[in-house]
């Protein structure tokens, strides 16, 4: 299911349960334009509604989908759609002061890496304007298919008492409680009532893709200091299904559970395709950064710097992550026909609602996480240089998912299921929290076609399974500098 919602079923009631969503963060009776809602609204705004075809007894699917089964699915989406990778604001052109001519002349080395980092500035006042644009589908959360989700809802004991049910009577407590109002006895509904063996198997799959747009503007303050800005847009389009059905382990002759009848499935409905999708645009987390040369050799050189994300995005529409971050860093370089650079640094976040919980709006800090990168770019010609890196990024106590066995009660053989079939095996989605080693690798070109202008190619491509991932990210971008 793509939300665990309650599904109580009462004698001859069409009812539609309470959407998992609260706080009016996707509120019950209203299509929410948030991305947000998309999985928590996939069987409707009111949730699953249901119908009992039997008279006799209620029942209950347990717990909640979203906080049990797809929240880590739902805040990857929302984490990682606000921090996608970003190439490099300032990675082209540079410049050396020329002490004899008393002026600024263009390197001839490489034009540096593409989403690693070199040590080295732009120059003193010098200006690099960029643009970039990737295209991210997603296929996978952990190693697990987003086309192929399992999850199967399961129905607790229901200690609730009631009347006049003939399946529970094996389950009379003592001493038997009466009713008051008829005098009748009440019966326990726990054990073997046959309709707590009932489950609901779906199969769901999640369609995920984001077109991001990234200008970057790079000045070098001194020879030393540059300044930067990159400013992502994005449009971010998701599709949600869940193919379910109603598995009846209740006694052959009857069904306390059904789907609520529509004209491609009249009552009794067992099996039902839900579906919803929405696309959201918009500015996302603007990235503001300060590095300095911190030594310079004859052509090596280290550098720090900082980088501070501004929650500019809309984190309900996964375009942001709802909270500040801080990344120091530390990079080094070498210059030379093949050119070595690493960067590593660790950034700090703030809470936002997609680290706490979405369905009741509750915030949480956001997990910090260590970002690195190493390669070389090469200089092939004047006018083209290649470059390959390593992009890493662990993300400490992210929420993950996997896929686990698990089984039902076993289907009644009679109405009073004394004596109960074996227990069928199903596959489900098991959460977890740990730590992310995400790791890709950036293989990409420049070519200049003039002498200050840059076009760049580049593939990330995923090398390891965890977190929410792209098999290949492609980029293309323009750069100037002046």
């Amino acid at each position: 299911m793509l939300t665990r919602t309650l599904l109580r079923l009462c004698p001859f009631v069409l009812f539609s349960c309470p959407a998992v969503i609260a706080q009016n963060r996707c509120p019950d009776g209203t299509k929410s334009t948030k991305l947000a809602c998309i999985i928590p609204q996939v069987y409707g705004t009111n949730g699953l509604q249901a119908e009992n075809p039997d008279a006799i007894g209620t029942g209950q699917f347990s717990s909640n989908f979203l906080a049990e089964s797809l929240r880590p699915i739902e805040a990857s989406i929302a984490r990682q759609s606000a921090l996608l990778p970003l190439a490099s604001p300032s990675s082209g052109f540079i410049y050396d002061w020329d002490s004899t001519n008393k002026i600024f002349i263009q390197s001839t080395d490489s034009f540096g890496p593409i989403f690693g980092e070199r040590a080295e500035t732009i120059g003193r006042h010098r200006v690099f304007l960029g643009f970039a644009y990737q295209y991210l589908k997603f296929n996978s959360l952990d190693g697990v298919n987003l086309k192929k989700l399992p999850v199967l809802l399961t129905q607790p004991d229901d200690t609730t008492t009631f009347q006049g049910d003939p399946v529970c009577t094996i389950n009379l407590p003592s001493p038997n409680p009466i009713s008051s109002a008829t005098g009748n006895p009440r019966f326990s509904n726990t054990g073997n009532c046959g309709y707590i063996r009932d489950v609901i198997n779906s199969a769901n799959s999640i369609d995920l893709k984001i077109h991001q747009f990234t200008t970057f503007i790079t000045f070098g303050l001194t020879s030393k200091i540059d300044v930067s800005v990159a400013i992502p847009i994005e449009n971010v389009r998701i599709a949600v299904s869940s193919d379910s059905t109603i598995v009846v382990n209740d006694s052959p002759t009857r069904s306390f559970h059904a789907f609520a009848p529509t004209t491609d499935c009249p009552s009794l409905c067992l099996h039902r395709v839900f579906t919803n999708s929405g696309t959201a645009s918009g500015i996302g987390d603007i990235t503001l950064r300060v590095k300095g040369t911190a030594w310079k050799g004859e052509r090596a050189a280290l550098a720090l710097g900082v980088d501070v994300r501004v929650p500019t995005g809309d984190q309900l529409n996964f375009t942001g992550a709802g909270a500040a971050g801080v990344k120091p860093f530390v990079a080094w370089s070498f210059r030379s026909r093949v050119s070595p650079h690493v960067i590593v640094g660790y950034e700090s976040n703030g809470s936002s609602v997609i680290a706490g919980d979405l369905s009741t709006g509750s915030k949480d800090k956001l997990p910090g996480q260590l970002t690195y990168s190493a390669g070389a770019d090469f200089w092939l010609t004047k006018w083209l240089t290649t470059a390959v890196d390593l992009v890493g990024q662990a993300i400490f106590q992210g929420q993950r998912i996997s896929v686990s066995t698990t089984h039902d009660l076993g289907a009644c053989d009679s109405l009073s299921c004394q004596n109960p079939m074996s227990p069928k095996p199903y596959f489900d989605l098991t959460p977890s929290t740990g730590t992310l080693n995400i790791t890709n690798a950036s293989i990409g070109l420049k070519i200049r076609p003039t002498s200050t202008l840059l076009i760049t190619g580049n593939v990330l491509v995923k090398l390891n399974e965890a977190g929410l991932r792209a098999n290949v990210v492609p980029l293309v971008g323009i750069s100037y500098t002046f």
